[in-house]
């Protein structure tokens, strides 16, 4: 969890550097015509793996290096068709959102398939490992040659390039990185047996992930084809620090809890749902709430006056990134005893949901957008805690112990930083009074109604240090 939270902390940082430095020299329509073509490439980025690398986590020992290189092959065979494919997609993708820009940006983000899939299985195998060290080296190259490259060639004039140029850069740098660090070096072949076994547990979680960009990215598309650009570039940018903070916070924890809970048994399981769905919300409460609150300083100070109109947005989309920060634990669980199929059956009626409201309230403008987003994302972790619980044979009541300390913090987090807005209109100003005075309230009041979950956590974070000292 240190090297993960250290790549994660790291590299949100930089990128966080990275975004405001270009956010100030590029436009909201150039930052929403690069989030047109990012989505147009990630929604084919759901297939590239098919998770068979996330089915390396739970093969045995004596299969994972075979198993690897089929996974490895297979990987840049549908990486090379997607590459191709996206190339004589893009004059149709052009024609849709009436971008024509599209026609030669899409193609050479399409390079960035091939890039990603020569490293996905190496990176598979250091997390099966809870190698994170190789990780954290990989994506802090990633982020730094990204925000490098992104900034040199926004100062050059290269516009929403400077966006993709960065983001192809950083990706090669990164599958360089993992090769260098990684002994294991793959054979192109593929074994029938092999791929069977890994689509079995693969393909459930390959349906998942489409879904899951599906949503991920139905606001994207139909904000772009109805709002156009800059509405979009507004949307994405309030959309930036949430993802930053809170949401990858959670994805970073998904990835180290997945092969940690492979190796409890399953009587302990429980208790390890428990544990991780409580510390999760210890550190994505108080950011949701602080974004959700210090949203317009905050976007006035990183990004610039430009942006104010993405404050809302950034409000609405803190609480979302929460929420989907909730079901992480959930969904971690479910994957760990195999039942795969239970995150495919929460999926499908997610899905259908959130494209839908999407599809309703787009005319409404962005807010009404990401407001139906949060509310489903809400009503789903609810019910995915609560299907988790009853499948590891833990009540409701359990859950909620283990989360009102947290929530009631929070609340007193809350207030504080509202009295602070209404207080002080500085936005830098208003940013330091309410770190100042945020984190020691939110950190006493854990202290006052649930001293244990500090004490459990510094004990696990410090064990040398706790036992030294007799605690």
């Amino acid at each position: 969890m240190f090297w993960a939270y250290g790549s994660y902390v790291g590299g949100r940082l930089l990128v966080l550097c990275s975004i405001a430095i270009l956010a100030r020299l590029l436009t909201p329509a150039d930052f929403g015509l690069v989030a047109i073509a990012f989505t147009a490439t990630v929604i084919l980025d759901g297939i590239t793996d098919l998770s068979l690398s996330q089915a390396l986590i739970v093969a045995d020992d004596e299969d994972v290096e075979r198993r690897a290189d089929t996974a490895w092959t297979v990987n840049m065979l549908v990486a090379v068709t997607l590459t191709l494919a996206t190339v004589l997609f893009a004059p149709a993708a052009a024609r849709f959102f009436e971008a024509d820009e599209l026609r030669t940006l899409l193609p050479v983000l399409a390079v960035n398939f091939i890039l990603r899939a020569a490293g996905t299985t190496h990176f598979a195998l250091a997390q099966r490992q809870i190698d994170f060290r190789t990780r954290t080296v990989a994506e802090m190259a990633d982020v730094v040659v990204r925000g490098a490259v992104g900034i040199g060639l926004a100062l050059a004039g290269a516009g929403a390039y400077s966006l993709v140029g960065g983001y192809l850069a950083g990706s090669l740098v990164l599958t360089a990185t993992l090769w260098i660090l990684l002994p294991w070096r793959p054979r192109v072949r593929i074994r029938r047996d092999d791929l069977r076994a890994m689509l079995g547990f693969g393909g459930g979680l390959t349906a998942v992930g489409l879904m899951s960009v599906a949503i991920s990215n139905a606001d994207y598309v139909l904000i772009g084809r109805e709002l156009g650009q800059t509405q979009l570039g507004l949307y994405t940018l309030g959309y930036r620090l949430p993802e930053l903070l809170i949401l990858n916070l959670a994805i970073v924890a998904g990835m180290v809890l997945f092969p940690a809970m492979v190796g409890v048994a399953r009587a302990g399981l429980a208790d390890a749902f428990l544990t991780s769905l409580r510390y999760t919300l210890v550190v994505a409460a108080p950011l949701a709430v602080g974004l959700a609150i210090l949203a317009e300083p905050l976007v006035l100070v990183l990004f610039g006056d430009q942006w104010r109109s993405s404050v809302a947005v950034m409000q609405v989309l803190a609480l979302f990134s929460f929420a989907y920060a909730i079901e992480i634990p959930a969904g971690t669980a479910y994957k760990s005893i195999g039942r795969v199929d239970v995150i495919l059956m929460l999926a499908v009626p997610r899905t259908i949901l959130a494209v839908a409201g999407i599809l309703l309230f787009v005319d409404r403008g962005i807010v009404a957008v990401a407001v139906s987003q949060a509310a489903v994302a809400a009503l789903f972790a609810v019910i995915g805690s609560i299907c988790a619980a009853r499948m590891l044979g833990t009540g409701g009541r359990r859950i909620w112990r283990a989360a009102w300390p947290v929530l009631a913090a929070a609340a007193a987090l809350g207030a504080t930083l509202w009295i602070v807005t209404y207080l002080i209109e500085d936005p830098y100003l208003c940013i330091a009074a309410g770190a100042a005075l945020g984190a020691p309230v939110y950190l006493g009041c854990l202290w006052l109604v649930s001293r244990d979950v500090l004490e459990k956590l510094w004990r696990l974070a410090f064990p040398d240090g706790a036992r030294g000292s007799g605690g």
